[in-house]
Order: structure tokens, then sequence, then C-alpha cells
């Protein structure tokens, strides 16, 4: 019988941030289930602490695989403590992730509008514009909606029929019909 280690707070963040910070059994995410660490092969089966054995799971799907129902394990004070502190400490985790991806997105769409207002000379855009870029980066990939823009900017004159046109390449693009030249 392999000896149970003590799993790092490296180790298991690592293995949370590649699951998405999401149970890999019912993709349940902080801050509605309390994330834990499960071995794929069990310990007492000779499993260890490799990354390759390790995977997310949330507390209810880790506890699961037991045969005794949760309402029979008594919890202490101090568990429940640990237990909150360690919500805490995942729920900030994963809103720091949330955060980093929407500021790279507000960062590439602003990318993209400098470019239609630099073209132009304005100094604002529409919002319903910027909801169209947005809408664009969440349906394909920023290098595509880029381009996208710089192809629409050098064929068109004025602002308004080229912002029609980046539409309707981006929209082509979606489609799967490509972007014309």
């Amino acid at each position: 019988m392999t000896t149970r280690q003590s799993i790092s707070k490296r180790l298991r963040f690592e293995v949370f941030k590649r699951d998405d910070f999401s149970c890999v059994y019912c993709g349940g995410h902080p801050p509605d289930v309390l994330l834990e660490i499960d071995h794929v092969h069990p310990v007492a089966e000779g499993g260890g602490n490799d990354e390759d054995n390790l995977v997310t799971a949330c507390f209810n799907c880790n506890r699961g695989k037991s045969d005794v129902p949760l309402s029979m394990v008594p919890q202490s004070l101090a568990d429940k403590a640990a237990e909150t502190q360690e919500r805490e400490t995942q729920i900030r985790a994963y809103y720091e992730i949330l955060q980093a991806r929407k500021d790279r997105k507000d960062e590439e769409l602003w990318a993209i509008a400098d470019i239609f207002m630099e073209r132009f000379g304005e100094k604002t855009i529409l919002r319903s514009r910027l909801a169209s870029i947005s809408n664009f980066l969440d349906r394909l990939d920023y290098f595509q909606v880029v381009e996208a823009m710089e192809l629409a900017t050098r064929k068109m004159y004025s602002h308004n029929p080229a912002f029609r046109y980046f539409c309707g390449v981006c929209w082509r693009r979606i489609k799967g019909e490509g972007a014309p030249e």
C-alpha cells in the first residue's frame, strides 16, 4: 500500500488552472463548489502525486465515490473554517483568471477600434461598433478580426462603408466563406 503524500499548494493550483478551475466530473466551479484534487489512480492502489494522475474534482464528486453519505461525516468547526478559507482562495484565483481574460479582450477590442479611429481621424467610436467588434472577437481569433479591420480601412474611404465592409468580412469568416482579397 502506498503512503499518501500531501500535495503542494503550487501543484494543486497548477492542476486547477489546467482543468480551468472546473470539476472534471460535473463541470462545477467556484464559487458554487469547493474544488479538491482527485487521484485518477487511487493512492491505495499505488497512485502517486504526479500531475498526470491528478484531476480537479468538486467536494461532492470527490466524496461521492464513497458509500458513506456526506450527512454522516461530522465536520468540526476548524474544518469548516479551513473549507471557508479554501473557498475564498479559490474564488479569488478564479476571479483573477476571469479578470485577466476580460482585460485581454478589452485590449484587443480597443486595438481594433484604434485602427478604425486612426484611419478616419476619429477620437471616439460608437458603442454599437464596439459591441460588433466584441461579438466578432467572441467568434473569431484576434488576428482574423484585426486583418478584417485593416482590409476594410484600406479599401474604403469613408467610415460608414468601411465598418459595414469590416462586418461583412467578419461574418463571411464566421460562416466559413473566407475573406475577399
